[in-house]
């Protein structure tokens, strides 16, 4: 089996042997989607994103003085005002927001995620799992035909809620229309734009050298550049360091009819 099928439900993003024997036959749109290259690696966003591609974003953020911040900063704002150029002719270049809230309740209403399943997974509230909901928001945005180089991440770092948590994550998708991009982050109600989440985040900084860093949506941690693999999400097979929260997700979405996609 080729490395892109174990990512059928994540749109082909996990790299690694099979685990479910289902997904074999699963999802060939998917496939293709994950397998799409992304024709923007020149632009100023890419440039950026390419000093972030390794080690660790608080090592980087903690090794920045205050002014490289905001140099840093105001670059990544200018950046996301850019174009994009589509991988493909046939895939979703951005959406509204009504379809970016779509994919918000589908997140929040998802049998693996909600408030209702935070204890399951996350007993002693230490993991937050931003970087869980993300990734499902990543997978739910391929399976309904957006465009993979119309997908990142976005990632603030720094001290946030007095001292509580040193980072946060969503996925943003290109916004039809506006130039702009939406950020799907299930703390909300519905998606907002990127300008509005940046704000919201800076609100609940607790200093000014938050750091923001956008880069490619299959990165899984703060800590480590690789993209997503079967460890990280599926544990070693003896444990599952994330209480079955991904495995649940992949073992639902595999049954799953997949989605109608967005309209262009």
């Amino acid at each position: 089996m080729p490395k892109s099928r174990m990512l059928l439900v994540l749109g082909g993003l996990l790299l690694g042997t099979p685990l479910f024997g289902a997904f074999e036959d699963c999802f060939p749109l998917i496939i293709r989607l994950a397998e799409a290259k992304d024709p923007n690696l020149s632009s100023r966003l890419a440039v950026i994103e390419s000093e972030t591609t390794q080690g660790s974003l608080i090592d980087l953020q903690e090794g920045k003085s205050k002014k490289a911040i905001r140099k840093h900063n105001g670059q990544v704002l200018e950046a996301l005002k850019d174009p994009i150029t589509p991988s493909s002719s046939e895939l979703v270049p951005a959406i509204s927001q009504k379809q970016a809230s779509f994919l918000v309740r589908t997140i929040l209403n998802h049998p693996t995620n909600g408030s209702k399943h935070e204890k399951k997974y996350d007993p002693e509230e230490c993991y937050g799992f931003c970087f869980g909901r993300a990734t499902l928001v990543h997978s739910e945005a391929l399976r309904r035909g957006v465009d993979p180089a119309a997908i990142k991440k976005i990632w603030v770092v720094g001290s946030l809620e007095k001292g509580r948590w040193q980072f946060h994550v969503a996925t943003m998708i290109k916004a039809k229309g506006t130039g702009s991009w939406w950020v799907i982050d299930p703390v909300y109600s519905k998606a907002i734009s990127v300008k509005e989440w940046i704000r919201r985040m800076r609100n609940g900084a607790d200093d000014s050298r938050m750091m923001i860093f956008v880069t490619d949506p299959r990165r899984f941690s703060v800590y480590d550049p690789k993209v997503y693999s079967n460890i990280d999400l599926l544990g070693d097979g003896q444990s599952d360091y994330y209480n079955g929260y991904f495995k649940n997700y992949l073992e639902h979405t595999a049954k799953a009819p997949l989605p109608k996609p967005f309209t262009r």
